[in-house]
C-alpha cells in the first residue's frame, strides 16, 4: 500500500511538472495520445544579440518567463526554474509592484529586464489565462478574484492553487481530464514544441515532491540580493529560493 501511495504521489507531482513546463514525463507517457499542442505567442524574445547564454548540457538548467493574464492583461510574473541536473524545480514569484519590472505587458522588454535581473538566459516564455483557475475547485479565492478584481491575483497563491489541485487527484482518469483542461489555457513561444516538450518530458521524470518549492522575491531588490540571486540562478544554491531572502 505504501509503495502504490508514493507511486500515486510522484505521478501527480509529474502532472504538476507537466503544467509548469508546458508538458512533461507524464503529457509524454500517459496523455500522449490526447495531447494537445500549445497556443503560439508571436515574438516573445528581445532581438538583442547580448541575451544571457544557455546551457547546452543535455540535463542543463532551463528558464520559463511565465505570465498570467487576465481582463486582457498580464497581471502576475514568474519563473520556472529547472535546476541543473534537472532533479528541483523551483517557481521564483515577482510581486505585482516588483520595481525593476518596467512594463509586464511588454513581453519581450520582461524578458529582458529578466534576464538582466538574472543573469539567466529564459530559454522559454508561456503565457497562462487565469480564467483556468475558475475550473478549479482548490482555488474559490483566486476564481472570484480572476472574475471581480484581477489586479489583487498574486502569483504565489495562483500556482500553490495548481498545486493543491493536482494533488486531490486520485486516478489516471482524472489527471487526463484536469491537462486536457488546462492546456487550453496556455500559449507559449513556438520553440516549446512537441519534441522539446518530449525531451523535459524525460528529464523532469525523476523530480520528487520535496523538490519542487517556491518563493516571492521583495518588491525592491538591493544589489547584494540581486548577487544572491544571480548566483542562485549560476549555481543552484541555495537549494531553496526562499532562504535567500
Amino acid at each position: 500500500m505504501a509503495a502504490a501511495s508514493r507511486r500515486t504521489k510522484f505521478i501527480v507531482w509529474g502532472v504538476v511538472l507537466a503544467l509548469f513546463a508546458g508538458g512533461a514525463w507524464f503529457a509524454y507517457s500517459t496523455l500522449r495520445a490526447s495531447f494537445q499542442p500549445l497556443g503560439v505567442i508571436a515574438n516573445p524574445f528581445p532581438t538583442d544579440t547580448q541575451r544571457p547564454a544557455g546551457s547546452d548540457a543535455p540535463r542543463g538548467p532551463v528558464n520559463f518567463l511565465v505570465f498570467g493574464q487576465a481582463a486582457g492583461q498580464h497581471q502576475t510574473l514568474s519563473v520556472f526554474h529547472l535546476a541543473d541536473g534537472r532533479r528541483r524545480v523551483d517557481i521564483v514569484n515577482f510581486p505585482r509592484n516588483f520595481a525593476q519590472v518596467t512594463d509586464i505587458q511588454d513581453i519581450p522588454g520582461t524578458v529582458s529586464e529578466i534576464e538582466a535581473l538574472t543573469g539567466a538566459r529564459m530559454e522559454h516564455v508561456m503565457r497562462w489565462d487565469l480564467e483556468f483557475l475558475t475550473r478549479l475547485e482548490t482555488a474559490p479565492g483566486a476564481a472570484a478574484a480572476v472574475l471581480t478584481d484581477p489586479t489583487a491575483l498574486d502569483a504565489d497563491d495562483v500556482w500553490q492553487s495548481v498545486l493543491q489541485e493536482t494533488l486531490s487527484v486520485q486516478d489516471a482518469g482524472q489527471l487526463r481530464t484536469l491537462a486536457s483542461t488546462l492546456t487550453p489555457f496556455v500559449d507559449a513561444d513556438a520553440q516549446l514544441d512537441t519534441g522539446r516538450i518530449t525531451d523535459l518530458a524525460k528529464s523532469l521524470r525523476h523530480v520528487s515532491p520535496e523538490n519542487v518549492t517556491s518563493c516571492v522575491l521583495p518588491e525592491a531588490l538591493t544589489d547584494q540580493e540581486q548577487a544572491k540571486l544571480q548566483r542562485f540562478f549560476e549555481t543552484g544554491g541555495p537549494r531553496r529560493c526562499a532562504e535567500m531572502f
